[in-house]
């Protein structure tokens, strides 16, 4: 599905990057493993590598744009010139989560260190991976947004900011190089049972699971597969659309269909 292509996945130590990551090698591309944890992206790597893909790690800080260059050059160097991109990296420690309340609550500090990583981090891989991909005559760009981007929300007012500027990014990428062959999507999940949602309490954790329509949260893997698709010929007509792979979240309102309303198995 992806063979000759060289795909660059962000935030991939962990969580959905790493799942992405290897997605995009069983489908047969090469990919570039980048991580502010150099470590975990050698692991993901030569995960990658042991399962006959193909796949080098690298340490990159998304917020730095010496970063970014540095990652493409070494990955056009070793693996060929970067068609796809999926910008995956955010900040989601336990601190930000937790700090990360109403804006009235919200430390300047903390919304400016949300706004690199989540926001101008996707800028930088967009403002990088485009004229490779336009010289390679087309390419596909694939940002891990959020349904916090398109729902309001009482909390995480810094994350739901960055999110909604990603979905922005989606559009303006889309329509300035699409003629070239450059397709730019988002992925918006739903709550992903990944290690970051250790830090939500336990009630509220019931209350999200509840919200959702399906039987259980999301995992890795599903965010990986769209990444494939929306990688592969077979999305060639999708870009500049923010794609929702969230287990019904935001197709409803919760308290006007709240658990003993819905029939479950």
């Amino acid at each position: 599905m992806l063979d000759g292509q060289v795909a660059l996945v962000t935030g991939a130590g962990s969580g959905i990057g790493a799942a992405s990551a290897a997605a995009l090698a069983r489908a047969g591309a090469a990919v570039a493993v980048t991580d502010l944890d150099v470590a975990s992206a050698r692991a993901v790597a030569d995960r990658i590598t042991a399962d006959g893909g193909r796949a080098r790690a690298f340490g990159l800080d998304v917020t730095q744009e010496a970063d970014w260059i540095g990652a493409l050059e070494r990955t056009s160097d070793e693996l060929g010139t970067v068609t796809v991109l999926h910008s995956n990296a955010a900040l989601t420690t336990r601190d930000a989560f937790m700090g990360d309340r109403g804006v009235v609550d919200l430390s300047v500090e903390l919304f400016d260190q949300v706004m690199a990583v989540n926001l101008r981090g996707g800028m930088l891989g967009c403002k990088h991976a485009v004229p490779g991909m336009l010289a390679a005559g087309g390419g596909s760009i694939v940002l891990t947004s959020s349904v916090k981007g398109l729902t309001g929300s009482a909390h995480r007012t810094a994350y739901s900011v960055s999110k909604g500027g990603l979905d922005a990014l989606v559009r303006a990428v889309a329509t300035g190089y699409g003629k070239g062959g450059v397709r730019c999507n988002a992925i918006a999940p739903g709550i992903v049972a990944t290690d970051a949602i250790a830090a939500v309490p336990a009630e509220q954790r019931r209350a999200l699971e509840d919200a959702h329509l399906t039987p259980r949260l999301g995992r890795a893997e599903d965010i990986a597969n769209a990444v494939v698709f929306l990688a592969s010929e077979q999305a060639a007509f999708i870009t500049g659309q923010v794609i929702c792979v969230d287990g019904g979240l935001a197709a409803h309102t919760p308290a006007l269909s709240p658990p003993g309303s819905r029939v479950s198995g």
